[in-house]
């Protein structure tokens, strides 16, 4: 009998083994010591009299939901063992409704274009600002152009960072009479500031909690805030019932735990141990501007995200990932400008001080000329580079609906043949996931040609 061994298993036994620094999702970095008794396979169970199901209430998940929605400022908290993703899905057909219209920012995740397909939504697509966020007066006009529009969709924060201005944007849709999504994927944490998108006007929230909080991967949380009149934007039974349109009827019940015990954890310390976090990492970009390295900073950034801006130092941030990955730190993200490190409380400080290290290590190799050559030549192409894997700032011909385009034949062809062709799938290298190719949309030569560059060799397109 032939023997294919366990190549992913071993894959992460490798892995394991090199010992590195997680600056990447999830939020526990492994070492969370509240969720260690979920390793046990004994909690791994199904929906029984005592464990409750995920879509039906009146049971502990209920309980636990009814508890952390206070915790995070919420009207109503629903538990994901789906992901952000589903979360997302839910959001939309609670915000939107099927066949509405949705203004959706370009710099959406895929889930979001996947889920408007899957309602038949009709994406009217606003490109942000030169910074990357959206523009309130951009919505505004958009909103009193089209009086069909049933919702606004905004990531914020994004892979960097970068925080939208949702009070502003909040006040835009609240004058309109519009709810105001937000994928706050990477955002679960900024309660600890005050700057979680419902405490500023958003109608509704998906947080990604595994990847800043103490939670398994897969488990999110769908935050519901309350409308002007007092009452939650949507009630929790018609919040259930989305979810249950497209979430598994065998969620995992350790993955559910977990958002209860993160909840637990959030309420007794996470709040002050995530300002400690944050004036960790901001001893960090001090560091990296003494080394001469940027950092991105501000009020509109998360506090306790690390992003340096290495193209600005003339290194490409893939080439800056390697160089921090030699030194025993894993970020969580690189293109051809940035590269990004999410920080949480379960950092060990002895891993703060590798990193720390690692900054200054790079400043050291920059000035005896090891990132010359290649790397500076990508790095000059950084701004580009990076726009695979986002958007390139065209706006692109749209065809067919992308719900058409998606359930459409379909038919793969190299990516340097693809300019003029209509996309069938998106295309997301991720992360960051961002769609830089929308079903329904012809491809552009320019993208095809970045697309190319970020590692797709073929493109998904109708027949």
């Amino acid at each position: 009998m032939f023997d294919a061994g366990t190549p992913l298993a071993d894959a992460l036994r490798r892995y394991a083994a090199k010992g590195r620094a997680s600056f990447h999702t999830p939020g526990h970095k492994g070492r969370a010591g509240l969720l260690a008794g979920l390793a046990s396979l004994e909690y791994d169970l199904t929906e029984l009299p005592e464990t409750g199901s995920l879509y039906d209430g009146g049971d502990a998940i209920e309980q636990a939901e009814r508890l952390a929605a206070p915790a995070f400022g919420a009207a109503e908290t629903l538990f994901s063992a789906g992901g952000c993703t589903l979360c997302i899905q839910a959001m939309l057909l609670l915000g939107a409704g099927p066949g509405g219209r949705v203004l959706l920012l370009r710099n959406a995740h895929r889930s979001a274009v996947h889920a408007a397909a899957l309602l038949g939504l009709e994406p009217v697509w606003l490109w942000p600002g030169r910074d990357g966020r959206p523009e309130p007066a951009a919505i505004e006009n958009a909103l009193k152009e089209d009086e069909n529009i049933r919702a606004v969709y905004i990531t914020s924060p994004d892979y960097y960072g970068r925080l939208a201005d949702v009070p502003a944007v909040g006040a835009v849709c609240r004058k309109a009479g519009v709810p105001l999504l937000t994928d706050n994927a990477h955002g679960s944490h900024l309660g600890a500031f005050g700057l979680h998108p419902l405490a500023h006007g958003a109608a509704m929230s998906a947080d990604s909690c595994h990847k800043t909080l103490p939670v398994l991967t897969g488990g999110a949380m769908l935050q519901i805030g309350r409308r002007p009149d007092g009452f939650p934007w949507a009630g929790r039974a018609e919040a259930k019932g989305a979810m249950a349109l497209f979430g598994s009827t065998s969620p995992s019940f350790p993955v559910l735990a977990s958002l209860d015990l993160a909840r637990d954890w959030w309420v007794r310390a996470g709040e002050a141990a995530y300002r400690l976090t944050a004036e960790e990492t901001a001893l960090l970009r001090e560091t990296a501007r003494e080394q001469g390295l940027a950092a991105l900073d501000g009020p509109l950034q998360d506090p306790a995200r690390l992003t340096l801006d290495t193209g600005g130092a003339g290194v490409d941030g893939g080439e800056a990932a390697e160089f921090f990955r030699s030194r025993g730190c894993e970020p969580e993200y690189a293109d051809g400008r940035y590269v990004v490190f999410i920080l949480t409380p379960f950092n060990a400080p002895a891993e703060r001080v590798r990193l720390r290290e690692a900054i200054r290590g790079m400043a050291v190799a920059l000035r005896r000329g090891r990132f010359l050559g290649r790397g500076a030549r990508r790095a000059a192409e950084g701004e580009e580079r990076y726009a695979a894997y986002a958007w390139d700032g065209t706006r692109p011909e749209a065809v067919c609906s992308p719900r058409e385009a998606l359930l459409a034949p379909c038919e793969m062809v190299p990516a340097e043949k693809a300019a003029g062709r209509v996309a069938a799938r998106t295309a997301c290298p991720c992360p960051p996931g961002i769609a830089a190719v929308v079903p329904g949309e012809r491809i552009t030569e320019e993208t095809a040609v970045r697309l190319k560059q970020a590692g797709f060799d073929h493109l998904a397109v109708l027949r």
